[in-house]
């Protein structure tokens, strides 16, 4: 709708609840009320229709984050378990992926350009990797919470002390990706943790792997891989904790990136390769992550 339009229309309405206060004068008072409050709804319409076209690529982003203006996912609480008896204790939140306000609004827009075929298709194809990659990381997590739970139950029935903490947490929501961490920390003497990284892609919906973001027919390991021994060689110079690196020296240690190795894009849109704990380091050194430079790969 152009400007003079949405005005024109604007002043047509007015002009029907200045007639009906006219005809109806013993409701004046009743007749007032409508007219200002809708003038002042139309006005502010006009002013958002007047403000959205110019709205920066950062404003827009940041009204996609309020809750109910096109959030993409919103983490709610799936269950929770709880268990305690003085020497053992359990605290598992599990959460579940939902879609946010913002399929709404994608379906609203997919059927006001269902004229245009390829536009329309393009939306739903959308919306469905959404639903797939969603129903896929709940699975995922519904499972490893069933397993953590299923071990500690049995566990404690031997162990003279342990806990377990299972939790979660968005670490990136940006105009790309969406990302999210399920965090679990079990300790029995030692601490153990464990992280699981889901990285999705916004602009096709798609639950990503490490290959996806690599051209077809990319050496993305051997690539991957010769970064991670530079940085693991030259943090092994300054003296610090060693990293397991196999080389002639020695039959164990790092070799390669694996195909399902873990991964995860940060705040500054780098890629962060995963690595749990004790595999590359020694235990008390926790989980490594490896954040690979531009010019390997870049947002």
């Amino acid at each position: 709708m152009k400007d003079w339009d949405f005005v024109e229309a604007f002043s047509k309405i007015d002009e029907r609840f200045i007639e009906e206060a006219e005809d109806e004068r013993t409701r004046k008072k009743i007749k007032k009320f409508p007219i200002r409050y809708f003038s002042s709804a139309i006005a502010a319409c006009f002013c958002l229709l007047l403000l959205l076209p110019n709205l920066s690529k950062e404003t827009a982003y940041a009204l996609q984050s309020i809750p109910g203006i096109g959030s993409y996912f919103q983490l709610i609480t799936f269950r929770k378990y709880s268990f305690e008896d003085g020497n053992h204790k359990a605290e598992v939140v599990v959460p579940k992926l939902e879609q946010g306000s913002e399929e709404s609004e994608i379906k609203n827009s997919g059927e006001a350009n269902a004229s245009n075929g390829k536009e329309a298709g393009s939306v739903a194809s959308k919306e469905s990797e959404k639903a797939n990659s969603a129903q896929a990381i709940n699975f995922d997590i519904e499972k490893k919470t069933d397993e953590l739970i299923a071990s500690f139950k049995q566990e404690i029935q031997s162990s003279e002390y342990k806990n377990l903490s299972v939790s979660s947490q968005v670490i990136l929501d940006s105009e790309d990706y969406y990302v999210l961490a399920l965090s679990a920390l079990q300790q029995e003497g030692d601490s153990f943790t464990q992280n699981h990284y889901y990285t999705m892609d916004k602009h096709s919906g798609k639950l990503l792997q490490l290959s996806d973001l690599f051209p077809k027919g990319t050496d993305y390991q051997k690539l991957l891989s010769e970064e991670v021994v530079s940085q693991m060689k030259a943090h092994n110079q300054k003296g610090d904790f060693p990293y397991f690196i196999q080389d002639g020296e020695d039959d164990e240690g790092f070799t390669e990136v694996k195909k399902d190795q873990s991964f995860y894009i940060n705040g500054e849109g780098k890629l962060v390769l995963v690595f749990p704990q004790g595999e590359v380091a020694p235990m008390a050194q926790g989980e490594q992550q490896f954040v690979m430079p531009d010019r390997i790969w870049k947002a």
